[in-house]
């Protein structure tokens, strides 16, 4: 009877230990508000029980004697709060794994689940912080919480995790020092935690061996890491290691060579601020079994040049360090044969193309400074894929003898100094599908193999110098053609070339084509018909085309077509240049009686007398107002917008306007601030409060306590006015802003990387970021996310539409990594309707770095920061110069923007003046003269204009700012004969007082010899460059110079520190004497 009695008690505690999870779920359940699937809702029955008290065929549910061991209900894309206070009470919960959902709610109750070995909340909206309960979870193997809104720091309690071997926490905001978690992790295998706010560096050390030992993929990207990689040598004890990757933090100092990590395959570095050579030994053939490897977006350069050389030719050191960087090559052969990505674009390597390149099959090596000619590609190899060689300085011709490249499939060498024909064996390798030859010097006719590829989806020969038809002719003779589909190109580019001919139609025959660009050649005759209605982008202004436009193309904008091809017409009709506002005209005679049209005509006749006269008192009263703005400025001496105007690009004001008038591109005016007190600033010179460094800080801090208006429409009709907490200054200045309501005008783009209308860019949400002598800029942001610069010209300022379209152009087309190169243009039917468009660079200028005062935001520029700002600046200029004989014409402080991570400059506002007229021109050199930036030559010319001698003037202004932290039309001094700071350099240089001019912030960071020197040598080359007009170099020269003179005073310090042979150390200070006299 006792036993019987014990079998009942048993029973009945198993019942109510298995009724307690089954209402437990039934909690959980109602929870869930959308369940697409149905699986939940409909299988979680409260009459739907086993005979053991577990669920019966309830979806996601795993039960063992009546208890709940496993909940899985991974991808249901259910919506609702998960209660994790509901389930405390399943004791026997192992496993939890709800990812992929919808889900909310926070995880404070985790660690009374005692049971629980894996953990997934991955894919959902959970968030708050992790409990230090988690330590209570001793038997947890998985904790995946990546990609919810998780945030704070890590608790302690991970130490206690000791069975924890997958560790997911990436895409969160978690903050903290990384090492508060990676210091706890005992047997870790698989650590992700990526894409967070976590900060420290990545400093190992000796006393984390378990973790060391085990871990074999580690990935800490997009976090705020700082300092050196492996700073005090953890690396050896890395026993498993396969995936490293740190890519996208602000890591400094050289790359370890990871020698003794023999289980490395997977090595990622890239987008940081990791400097000197490349680590050859990963490149070469070892003990590695190194797979991948990406250090892009870096500082890298060519390693330094053999000591014996120096000692036998030391006279020769800087010819030496060019001829051998240039035969050499930062990587002069790849010999691992495990090796299958590289990735080092985006660095400063210079010298030449490997010889080898092992059996990589992804290459890339785009946007460095490599030279010399492309036939060393001959011997890569049948392994390589995709060959990425674009924005360096290769020169020569495409070999017409290379190895089968039987698997290449992609061929990318655009923006370099080819020159040639095609060879034909370039169509021939049998998987080709991308070829990008363009802005090159390329000429002859086009492969018509090319054409007839079945593989070939992307081919872009834009920007050469191409004569001749286009072969399509062969097109018909294809047994196959016939089969829609066949032919594979999706996009075909072959503007700015010199083709002519008529367009054959056999062009039709491209079913899948959705890119046609042929724009700016001498094609003729008219527009086939068919061709494919799925077409996205369509141009073929700048040609001689004519007859009617087929109505499939008709959807297309003017700017397709305009200008150019003045005989194109809509069915009987002449295209209108004025874009889609004539397309609905009709051929019929109006029905208006006599006297009706007479009071009409009277009346528009008034109004636009009325408006004329309205316009022109706008006009006066605003050129009236910005004649005081610069008298202002000439006073004031100093730059009033950082053209960074992208500068301000955490810092913009949003405005509202108010609809004025219903015209296509009216512009509008907002006070910001109607206060009647008196103020040192009038309406016209407003931007200088929200330009000038010290209130930068103040209007960040107001935007974010107060809570600023989010930015309008670019065409935003909205009356409201602006309350004072959305313009945080006490004075009555005030931003005129000018919008459109409406595009109606041609908008052109230059390439097919940007897919853009009039009716998006309308509707663009935009800030206004800052002014300038040619208008007004704007921050716009399109529905597809992209951010686009947008510049509005001053009324009056642009050339006519024929030569503003065809310079603007050519300026479109000069692409270089340290410019921020124009991507298109607006012109609308009204004499104020002209925008220039560029990508949106989210950095500040130089001016603000350097000017920013106390308390600074920012950390002052050092001293190889500020030299390597320099070398960007001076490449990007002797680019313009002799690559494309055009000078920059408007360099400044505030035109130099600094992206971060590496702060790599990049310019903005180039060669404006070829579209600009005599007077926008004329006004432009006077805002460079009230800055400091004019060159003495302009004051004696009736007419000056921009010129390769006076960017070189303005290159050594700037060098002035970086050495002396100061504006350069700052006046320094009240004594006789100084006015500007180029004046007071150039005494204190002439008096043997140059220490007096260097920033303190330079020399309060480092005192050592080296900073003097580097600091002696690059004063020499600012006073070289503000000589007269006949006694400067060119830009080449100064940016030859300056490269290896920076480069030395490193090596002598790294060589009297390591106690080398003295001799080494008089041939390259002997070296230095004969570049630079006063050189001490």
């Amino acid at each position: 009877m006792q036993r019987f009695s014990s079998v009942i008690l048993l029973f009945l505690v198993v019942t109510a230990l298995a009724q307690s999870d089954f209402e437990a779920l039934l909690e959980l359940k109602k929870g869930i508000e959308k369940d697409p699937s149905g699986k939940v809702i409909d299988s979680w029955d409260s009459k739907s029980l086993a005979s053991d008290g577990c669920p019966r065929n309830w979806f996601g549910i795993t039960c063992n004697e009546g208890h709940v061991t496993a909940i899985t209900l991974n991808g249901l894309g259910l919506v609702g709060n998960f209660s994790f206070p509901v389930i405390v009470g399943l004791k026997l919960l192992r496993n939890l794994s709800i990812s992929s959902n919808q889900l909310t709610g926070t995880i404070s109750n985790i660690g009374s689940i005692r049971s629980l070995q894996f953990l997934d909340l991955s894919v959902n909206a959970f968030h708050g912080v992790i409990p230090s309960g988690i330590a209570n979870l001793k038997d947890l193997v998985l904790l995946n919480l990546s990609s919810n809104s998780f945030d704070g720091t890590f608790p302690s309690g991970f130490s206690n995790l000791k069975r924890l071997k997958y560790l997911d926490l990436r895409s969160n905001v978690f903050s903290g020092d990384i090492m508060k978690l990676l210091s706890q992790l005992q047997s870790a295998v698989h650590v992700d935690l990526s894409s967070n706010q976590l900060s420290g560096s990545l400093d190992l050390g000796l006393g984390t061996s378990h973790f060391i030992s085990s871990i074999q993929y580690l990935n800490i990207s997009q976090n705020l890491l700082v300092g050196e990689l492996f700073a005090h040598d953890g690396m050896p004890y890395f026993d498993s290691l396969e995936v490293l990757d740190a890519s996208n933090n602000q890591l400094v100092g050289t790359i370890p060579t990871f020698n003794f990590i023999v289980s490395l395959r997977i090595l990622r570095l890239g987008s940081n601020r990791l400097s000197g050579s490349l680590p050859e030994a990963l490149l070469q053939e070892s003990s590695m079994i190194l797979s991948e490897l990406d250090l892009s977006l870096n500082q890298l350069e060519e390693p330094a040049a053999p000591l014996y050389y120096v000692f036998k030719h030391s006279c020769d050191f800087f010819l030496f360090m060019k001829i051998f960087a240039s035969v050499v090559g930062p990587v002069g052969s790849i010999t691992s044969t495990t090796l299958k990505k590289l990735n080092i674009s985006s660095n400063k390597l210079s010298g030449s193309l490997p010889y080898r390149i092992g059996h990589c099959a992804v290459i890339d090596l785009s946007n460095n400074l490599l030279s010399g000619d492309l036939s060393r590609i001959q011997g890569w190899g049948n392994y390589v894929e995709v060959i990425e060689l674009s924005s360096n300085s290769l020169t020569g011709t495409l070999p017409d003898k290379t190895s089968e490249f039987l698997r290449l499939t992609a061929f990318k060498v655009c923006n370099n100094s080819l020159q040639g024909v095609l060879p034909s064996i370039l169509a021939t390798y049998p998987e080709l599908k991308i070829v990008d030859l363009s802005v090159n010097r390329l000429n002859g006719s086009l492969l018509p193999s090319f054409f007839m590829s079945t593989k070939l989806t992307d081919l872009n020969l834009s920007g050469n110098n191409f004569t001749g038809s286009i072969p399509l002719q062969d097109i018909k003779n294809l047994p196959s053609v016939s089969s829609a589909g066949n032919l594979s190109l999706l996009t075909l580019d072959l503007s700015h070339n010199s083709l002519t001919g008529n367009l054959p139609p056999e062009i039709a025959k491209f079913h899948n084509l959705e890119i046609l660009n042929l724009s700016d050649n001498k094609l003729e005759g008219s527009i086939p018909d068919g061709l494919p209605n799925e077409l996205k982008g369509f141009n073929v202004s700048l040609n001689n085309f004519s007859g009617a436009i087929p109505n499939n193309l008709r959807g297309f904008p003017d700017s397709s077509f305009h200008p150019g091809n003045s005989l194109l017409k809509f069915g009987s009709f002449p295209l209108s240049p004025k874009g889609s506002s004539d397309l609905n005209l009709k051929p019929h005679r109006s029905q208006i009686k006599p006297v009706t049209r007479i009071i009409l005509i009277v009346g528009l006749v008034g109004g636009a007398a009325i408006i004329a006269l309205v316009c022109v008192m706008i006009y006066y009263r605003n050129n009236w107002q910005e004649t005081r703005s610069e008298g202002l400025k000439r006073n004031v001496g100093k730059e009033t917008v950082c053209q960074g105007e992208y500068s301000l690009s955490h810092t913009s004001v949003p405005y509202r306007s108010k609809d004025t008038s219903s015209s296509s591109f009216s512009f509008r005016q907002e006070l910001l601030s109607s206060s009647k007190k008196s103020s040192a600033f009038d309406h016209g010179n407003s931007s200088f409060i929200l330009n000038d460094p010290k209130y930068l800080g103040h209007l960040e801090s107001t935007r974010r306590d107060e809570g600023l208006a989010s930015p309008m429409s670019i065409l935003s009709s909205s009356n409201a006015s602006p309350s004072k907490a959305e313009f945080p200054f006490e004075s009555s200045s005030a931003l005129k802003v000018r919008s459109p309501d409406k595009l109606a005008g041609d908008l052109h783009l230059f390439d097919g990387s940007l897919a853009l209308t009039a009716d998006e860019l309308s509707r663009a949400p935009a800030e206004v970021i800052g002014r300038s002598c040619h208008g007004t800029l704007y921050k716009a942001t399109l529905d597809s996310g992209n951010v686009l610069a947008i510049k509005w010209l001053k009324e009056g300022i642009a050339k006519g539409k024929k030569e503003f379209a065809r310079e603007v152009k050519k300026l479109g087309y000069i692409k270089h990594p340290n410019l921020v190169s124009l991507q298109g243009y607006y012109w609308g039917p009204k004499e104020h309707e002209k925008l220039i468009i560029s990508n949106y660079v989210n950095a500040r200028c130089l001016a603000f770095y350097l000017q920013e005062t106390e308390p600074r935001k920012l950390p002052p520029l050092s001293l190889d920061e500020r030299l390597r700002v320099a070398i960007d600046v001076a490449r990007c200029l002797s680019y313009l110069h002799n690559e494309r004989a055009i000078p920059h014409g408007n360099l400044k402080s505030t035109n130099i923007l600094l992206e971060t991570p590496n702060l790599t400059a990049r310019l903005t506002d180039y060669s404006l003046h070829r579209i600009l007229t005599s007077a926008g021109t004329a006004e432009q050199v006077l805002n460079a003269g009230a800055l400091g930036y004019r060159p003495p030559e302009f004051a004696s010319s009736s007419k000056p204009c921009p010129s390769l001698k006076s960017d070189v003037y303005a290159f050594g202004v700037i060098l002035m700012e970086l050495l002396t932290g100061k504006s350069s039309g700052e006046i320094v001094s009240g004594s006789t004969g100084m006015v500007d700071l180029t004046d007071w350099v150039r005494l204190l240089a002439s008096e043997n007082r140059a220490d007096d001019c260097f920033d303190p912030m330079i020399l309060e960071k480092d005192n050592m010899e080296q900073t003097h020197r580097t600091l002696d040598a690059m004063l020499q080359v600012a006073l070289r460059c503000i000589l007269p007009a006949q006694e400067r170099p060119d830009m080449k020269s100064v940016y030859e110079d300056l490269s290896p003179v920076f480069e030395l005073p490193n090596q002598i310090y790294r060589v009297k520190n390591g106690s080398l042979d003295s001799v080494y150390v008089a041939a390259i200070e002997g070296l230095m004497k004969n570049i630079n006299p006063g050189y001490q």
